[in-house]
């Protein structure tokens, strides 16, 4: 893209203060050179510091998008988005790559190109305010002192932030989960080149993972009709040895063994899908493409605004709602544990995640939505 420059200059002190920023017009990297000339005999020693301040680059309180510091050194990406840690204050000084404020969507960073950078950072009066410097920068007669900073002012998309350099792509961390993560962006993105839709992409991606996990889940739902057909005898069990629990648990057990059923059968399968619930979740919470990419727009046959966002919750509550109805039903369909109290727990379940899930961004409750619709068509099948 094309390049344009700004140039500043300002006389102080016996000083010259020289002043380059570059613009680039097919990235979010401003490029600044500062050079600090004597204009007498005399050579100057100072520090040298590149500001910036912002407010917060989310809404206040927004437990999905928090708004905090981030900064890059030794080789691994560090936050801090307490208030009150920020208002007393950061300091990192080791192998400083980049240091900033972040969101989900968005990364506003200074990024030194010179040896022993210190990034500072501090929150107050409603502001956040950091600054890169350079200490012990000398300027002599004939010999300039030199610093050069870059700044990234745009979204958190690995597309933008790897060519942009300085590892600024550390800065979307999709946690330990992100082996599992990227695959499914690259996929999520693929789907999206064909539909047009980050919705329906959301869609075609969760039927690919139901579909992938298939025999494991019909491995559960198995296990879980064969726990179903012993539901009358484990409750005679538990009237027969009330009193005596060790009595009861062995009788239990011999029950399975008898058999050939596994209690735990139902449970594992489930497991070893959670690292890609997780994983996904990562996904869509951290993916700017979502951030104002509509779905429904209205709703059908209104022109109410509804799913335009898919970053944002649903307004009307509509999609979380339903997602805990199709819980319910599942649970419905599932046989009941043999246990009262755990019995309880399981019918609070739908209640505690539709609340939850009220919340959320819509693109992720769409997505375990979609799953447990599926999920209930398996078990129908079954």
């Amino acid at each position: 893209g094309e390049e344009g420059m700004l140039r500043f200059a300002l006389e102080f002190a016996g000083l010259r203060l020289l002043r380059e920023l570059t613009f680039s017009g097919d990235s979010y990297l401003v490029r600044e050179t500062v050079r600090v000339q004597s204009l007498g005999d005399q050579a100057a020693v100072g520090r040298l510091a590149f500001t910036m301040a912002s407010t917060g680059l989310s809404n206040k309180g927004d437990s999905y998008n928090p708004t905090r510091m981030e900064w890059f050194s030794l080789g691994k990406l560090h936050d801090e988005g307490d208030i009150s840690d920020l208002a007393q204050g950061i300091v990192a000084s080791e192998a400083l790559s980049w240091g900033g404020l972040s969101s989900n969507y968005f990364l506003v960073a200074l990024a030194p190109t010179f040896e022993g950078a210190v990034f500072k950072g501090k929150y107050e009066e409603d502001i956040y305010r950091m600054a890169v410097e350079k200490d012990g920068i000398v300027a002599a007669a004939g010999v300039d002192g030199v610093a050069e900073v870059a700044y990234y002012f745009g979204p958190k998309s690995p597309k933008l932030l790897a060519p942009a350099g300085f590892e600024l792509d550390k800065s979307v961390n999709y946690g330990m989960f992100s082996f599992i993560a990227e695959p499914l962006l690259w996929l999520l993105d693929f789907f999206h080149g064909m539909v047009g839709n980050w919705g329906v992409a959301i869609i075609l991606l969760t039927v690919v993972i139901k579909i992938v996990f298939w025999p494991l889940s019909h491995k559960s739902y198995k296990s879980m009709l064969q726990m179903k057909k012993l539901q009358p005898m484990m409750m005679k069990i538990r009237e027969k040895h009330a009193d005596d629990r060790q009595k009861m648990n062995q009788e239990i057990m011999q029950l399975y063994k008898t058999y050939k059923v596994n209690p735990l059968g139902g449970c594992l399968p489930m497991l070893l899908q959670i690292p890609v619930f997780f994983g996904l979740y990562q996904a869509l919470l951290l993916s700017t493409e979502l951030r104002h990419a509509a779905f429904i727009s209205h709703i059908p046959f209104t022109d109410i605004i509804w799913l335009a966002d898919l970053s944002a919750k649903d307004p009307f509550y509509i999609t979380p709602l339903i997602m805990g109805a199709s819980m319910f039903l599942q649970q419905k369909m599932a046989p009941a544990p043999g246990d009262p109290v755990q019995a309880k727990i399981m019918l609070f379940m739908p209640i505690i995640f539709t609340a939850l899930f009220l919340s959320f961004p819509s693109g992720l409750v769409i997505y375990w939505l979609v799953n447990n619709v599926l999920s209930i068509f398996q078990q129908w099948l079954m």
